[in-house]
């Protein structure tokens, strides 16, 4: 992890590391198996002033490689889609997340884009059981949304702390977001 972390903090520091950002974003929603955040949060600390305008095109290419995701399950899952569950042996939690979506929607996709849970398996998941694209696209956008303005946020207060407090802390406070959601799901069952 130490050699990841340094290797970033070089990519961070050439004048094109926001090129980058959205470039690992893209790829991430779809394939890429290290998490944006490690590569917003030194970005959003050099970038105090822009935080904003890098959460909101870091959100935009996340959901843009999110549909390719989508169209990968709607379109290609036999070809590419399970070929990308396998390498990185996820299939028995797609078969999970499917059945999650089925029954969920779009509440599963805010949480599956705010949370640790992969996101690559909910958007190749939402097109292989073909969950409205509106509805993909709306709940990727303001969950990652909100997953990466709280990072760029804490990040630019913090201060070079911040990636350890959001290290250790982002689980718990998923958790407990996906608490809320199933706390409001449940009661919608039972009322």
């Amino acid at each position: 992890m130490k050699k990841i972390n340094t290797k970033i903090l070089e990519l961070v520091k050439n004048k094109n590391s926001s090129r980058f950002l959205y470039l690992i974003s893209f790829i991430e929603s779809i394939f890429f198996p290290i998490p944006t955040d490690l590569f917003i949060i030194p970005i959003a600390l050099i970038n105090k002033n822009k935080v904003l305008y890098i959460t909101l095109l870091t959100t935009i290419f996340s959901v843009l490689g999110g549909i390719i995701g989508y169209i990968i399950g709607l379109y290609f899952f036999n070809e590419i889609g399970q070929t990308l569950l396998s390498y990185y042996n996820l299939e028995n939690q797609f078969k999970l997340f499917t059945d999650l979506i089925i029954e969920y929607g779009y509440l599963f996709i805010f949480i599956a884009g705010f949370t640790p849970v992969p996101y690559k398996i909910a958007a190749i998941g939402s097109g292989f059981i073909n969950l409205p694209i509106l509805i993909f696209i709306t709940a990727s956008f303001f969950s990652r949304g909100l997953r990466f303005f709280i990072v760029t946020y804490f990040s630019s207060r913090l201060g070079a702390s911040a990636e350890k407090i959001i290290s250790k802390y982002f689980f718990y406070i998923s958790l407990l977001l996906f608490l809320i959601i199933i706390i409001i799901l449940i009661s919608e069952i039972i009322l």
